[in-house]
């Protein structure tokens, strides 16, 4: 048996919320399926039995899709634009108890945390800086790297720092 690391469950949910999109996009021919749900072109919530979606329900800005093997929550981001291969914690712990046959190692939540912010120290996940701000984390690797240098050059920026006893703010509103 292999080692399953949290790598391989962000995976597994990035395939199913994939996998949700392309029925939506294949069965009704739409680009984009938040706008599909939002014209009409179909329901809320549904079933899609021929397809392998037993069960849809759209919210806000995302999709939960319910699978024969596994339930998977996604919302979108945009880049601008739409990416539906984000996550965050609570979303994987969900996806997690979901399936606890198949992800038996991951019954406890601390070991889900932990090793969640371990991805981000160790710069695996990151939380891109989008104008829509999102609490999504995807791979590093795929976001564009200004998205990632921007907050970074914004920490780092000394040009910003007050002088002279003053704030930031009281120059900026020339209050003492």
């Amino acid at each position: 048996m292999t080692n399953i690391t949290l790598v391989d469950i962000i995976r597994d949910y990035q395939i199913g919320a994939d996998k949700a999109v392309h029925i939506f996009k294949d069965k009704y021919q739409v680009n984009d399926i938040l706008e599909g749900w939002h014209n009409g072109v179909y329901e809320q919530t549904g079933k899609l039995l021929d397809e392998g979606l037993y069960f849809y329900a759209f919210h806000g800005i995302g999709l939960a899709a319910h699978f024969k093997d596994k339930i998977v929550d996604f919302d979108f981001a945009y880049f601008p634009e739409p990416r539906h291969d984000g996550f965050d914690l609570w979303r994987l712990t969900k996806f997690i108890e979901n399936q606890r046959n198949k992800y038996p190692a991951y019954k406890d939540k601390e070991r889900i945390e932990r090793e969640f912010y371990e991805l981000v120290k160790d710069g695996v996940i990151a939380n891109p800086k989008l104008e829509n701000s999102t609490t999504l984390y995807f791979f590093k690797n795929t976001i564009p790297t200004v998205l990632l240098d921007e907050a970074e050059r914004k920490t780092t920026d000394t040009r910003n720092l007050p002088k002279g006893g003053r704030t930031w703010w009281q120059k900026l509103f020339g209050s003492s």
